[in-house]
């Protein structure tokens, strides 16, 4: 059962990572096509500042699900470089619990949220706010996922796969 969880988390971990990719250069397509626009055509896109704010919002929600994956939240690690093997694993279980109880409570706040905007609709794109704001919940449980993946495999962070892009 253990490794049906380990292989659905690879597989969503894998999907998320190209997926953030794609995201990136759709944000980078965006602001080069603005650029162009406005420095060449001396025309502007209305709707391309918005786009990129709000996929912004998804790709941070998104990466820091990615980041969790790999335990490469910044952290301070002075105290449990002094502590014995013993300590540095109850170190470690303590800021994965408080990790994990912020990514609870950041679902539950972001569901709230998305509640509360349900019918809102962005400025000039008339986007429903709750597609942008469902970002955050989804981020959350993503994140709280892949905490727990991240603490059951008793992974180090590796540095290789984080520099890594695919």
């Amino acid at each position: 059962m253990l490794d049906l969880f380990f292989t659905v988390t690879r597989l969503a971990r894998n999907a998320l990572r190209v997926f953030s990719c794609l995201l990136l250069a759709f944000y980078l397509s965006v602001i080069l096509l603005q650029v162009f626009f406005r420095y060449v055509l001396n025309d502007s896109l209305f709707w391309s500042e918005e786009v990129v704010r709000y996929s912004l919002v998804w790709g941070v929600m998104l990466g820091s699900a990615l980041v969790a994956y790999d335990r490469g939240h910044i952290k301070i690690d002075v105290i449990e470089a002094f502590l014995p093997p013993g300590g540095q694993r109850v170190v470690q279980f303590i800021a994965n619990a408080l990790s994990l109880s912020f990514c609870l409570i950041l679902l539950w706040a972001g569901w709230t949220f998305v509640e509360r905007t349900w019918f809102q609709n962005s400025a000039s794109l008339g986007v429903p706010m709750r597609s942008v704001y469902l970002a955050i919940p989804i981020g959350a449980a993503l994140e709280a996922w892949f905490t727990i993946a991240a603490r059951l495999q008793a992974r180090e962070p590796s540095t290789a796969e984080s520099e890594a892009l695919l």
